[in-house]
C-alpha cells in the first residue's frame, strides 16, 4: 500500500500569496522525480492560506487542526516560513497529535524556514516589523496559484482560515477515521459533505496561563533610533515612526496585535520559551533553516555570488548573539542570568568584549540562535544555516529565501530540503539505498 505524505505550507504573519514563490512546485517536482524504489510513497502539497484575522494563535491552531481533519489520511509534514512556523510548532506539539506512548500521531515533521522560535534579533526588530507590513509597489505579481500549477498541489480556499465555519459546511472531503498516520492507495476526492466536531486543542501559551506576561520594550530603543536616523526621508517606516514617536514600540506591537494576536508571541519570552521547550521535547522530526548574509567589506562591492557556507561564525558573531539571547530573557531560568541584575551585568560584559574584539560581526541573521549562551535552551542540532548572498541585509535574506535572484544557491537549497524529506521518510517508512 502506498503511503501519501502530505506537505502543508503555512505562511508567515500577514504573508501574501507570493510568499513561497515557486518553491512548492520545485520541491514537489524534485521529490516526485527522485522517490527511491524501496520507498512506496507519494507526495501531495497544500498551500494553507494566510490567516489575517484578529484572533489569537490558539484559534488559528484550532482551525488548522480542524481543516487538517478534512484531508486524506496519511503522515503530514508542516512547512512554515517565519511566524507560520510558530503555528506549525503549536499544531505539531498539540496534545491531540500525541499518542499514549508520546509519539506523533499524524503530524510527523516540521520544516521551518527562518522561524523566530527564540525571537527576532534586536538589530532587526523594527525593520523586521516593517517587513511584515503589506506592500504595494504597483507592480503586478504572479500569485502562488499561478506559480505552482501541478496536479498534486492544492491552493486551499482562503475561507479555511478566517471563515472556517462557512468553509466547513462547504467541505467535500470526509474526516480521517482517526487522527493518525495511515496507508492509502492514492489521493481520493470524495463527494459527500463532511461534518466536523473537533475539540478545541489546549493552548499552553494561552493568555490565561501565569507565564504569559507583557514583554519589556527596553532593548528596542537603540534599534528604533538607528532606523529613524538612517532611513530615507520618505521611507514609510520613518513616517510610521514619526506618527508614533511617543511610543514606537508600543505602537508597533499594537499594530501587530490588532491584526493578528499571535503576532505578539514573538515579543513574549514566556510564550516563546514554552513553545520552544515543547518543540525540543517533541518526539517528531523538525529542522529550522535560518538565513544569514555577510556584511559588505569596505572597498569591496557585494556581488551576488554563492556564500561559502563552511565559513564558521567568529568571536564577534558569538558575542553578538549572546547579547541577543540575553535581551530575549529566554535563558533567565536556565543559566547564571537568573535575575535582571545578573542579566544586565552579563550583557555589559559581552558588549565590552565585543567592543574590544579585533573581529567584526561577519554573519547578520534575522532571528536569535541557540548558540553560545543559548545552548542551554537545547535543540541546536536541529538548526541549519542557509547563506543568502544576493541581498544587502538580514531582513532581505529572511524574505528572499525562496527568490532565486536573492538566494543564489536556490537550486541547491531545493535539493537540500528534498534530501531532508527523503531522509525522514526513509527513517519512518523504509531504508534508502546506500
Amino acid at each position: 500500500m502506498t503511503t501519501l505524505v502530505h506537505l502543508v505550507y503555512i505562511h508567515g504573519f500577514q504573508g501574501d500569496d507570493t510568499s513561497f514563490q515557486s518553491f512548492p512546485l520545485h520541491l514537489q517536482e524534485k521529490l516526485a522525480s527522485r522517490i527511491p524504489s524501496e520507498l512506496d510513497i507519494q507526495f501531495q502539497s497544500s498551500l494553507y492560506p494566510t490567516y489575517k484575522s484578529v484572533k489569537p494563535i490558539s484559534h488559528a491552531t484550532k482551525n488548522f487542526l480542524a481543516w487538517l481533519k478534512t484531508q486524506p489520511d496519511g503522515p503530514v509534514i508542516l512547512i512554515g516560513h517565519s511566524m507560520g512556523g510558530l503555528l506549525a510548532a503549536d499544531a505539531a506539539t498539540d496534545p491531540s497529535n500525541t499518542d499514549e506512548l508520546g509519539k506523533p500521531k499524524r503530524i510527523v515533521g516540521v520544516i521551518a524556514f527562518d522561524v523566530p522560535f527564540l525571537g527576532m534579533h534586536p538589530h532587526v526588530v523594527v525593520s523586521g516589523i516593517a517587513s511584515l507590513l503589506p506592500k504595494d509597489d504597483g507592480k503586478k505579481k504572479k500569485s502562488e496559484k499561478e506559480m505552482n500549477k501541478h496536479p498534486q498541489i492544492q491552493i486551499v480556499d482562503p475561507k479555511a482560515t478566517d471563515e472556517w465555519e462557512e468553509f466547513k459546511r462547504r467541505a467535500h472531503r470526509p474526516l480521517s477515521s482517526e487522527f493518525g498516520s495511515s496507508q492509502l492507495d492514492v489521493p481520493h476526492n470524495p463527494t459527500s459533505p463532511s461534518t466536523l466536531s473537533l475539540p478545541e486543542p489546549s493552548s499552553p501559551h494561552s493568555k490565561d496561563t501565569p507565564r504569559s506576561r507583557s514583554p519589556s520594550p527596553g532593548f528596542f530603543n537603540k534599534t528604533i533610533d538607528k532606523i529613524a536616523a538612517r532611513a530615507k526621508e520618505n521611507d514609510p517606516l520613518v513616517r510610521w515612526l514619526r506618527k508614533h514617536a511617543d511610543a514606537p514600540f508600543s505602537a508597533g506591537k499594537r499594530w501587530i496585535v490588532e491584526r493578528f494576536q499571535f503576532g505578539s508571541s514573538m515579543f513574549d519570552p514566556y510564550d516563546l520559551g514554552d513553545r520552544y521547550d515543547r518543540l525540543v521535547q517533541w518526539n517528531g522530526l523538525w529542522v529550522n533553516y535560518w538565513t544569514y548574509t555577510r556584511p559588505e567589506k569596505k572597498g569591496k562591492s557585494k556581488s551576488p555570488s554563492p556564500t561559502r557556507e563552511a565559513d564558521p561564525p567568529n568571536e564577534a558573531d558569538e558575542l553578538d548573539n549572546d547579547i541577543a539571547v540575553l535581551d530575549s530573557g529566554l535563558v533567565d531560568s536556565k543559566s547564571e542570568a537568573n535575575s535582571q541584575r545578573k542579566r544586565n551585568l552579563l550583557k555589559k560584559g559581552r558588549q565590552n568584549d565585543l567592543d574590544k574584539s579585533e573581529a567584526l560581526v561577519s554573519m547578520r541573521h534575522f532571528i536569535v540562535l541557540p548558540t553560545g549562551m543559548g545552548r542551554v535552551l537545547g535543540g541546536s542540532e536541529h538548526w541549519e544555516r542557509v547563506p543568502i548572498a544576493g541581498v544587502d541585509d538580514e531582513v532581505a535574506a529572511h524574505t528572499g529565501i525562496f527568490i532565486p535572484t536573492q538566494n543564489v544557491d536556490y537550486a541547491k537549497f531545493v535539493e537540500r530540503v528534498a534530501d531532508k524529506v527523503f531522509d525522514w521518510c526513509g527513517n519512518l517508512y523504509g531504508q534508502r539505498k546506500g
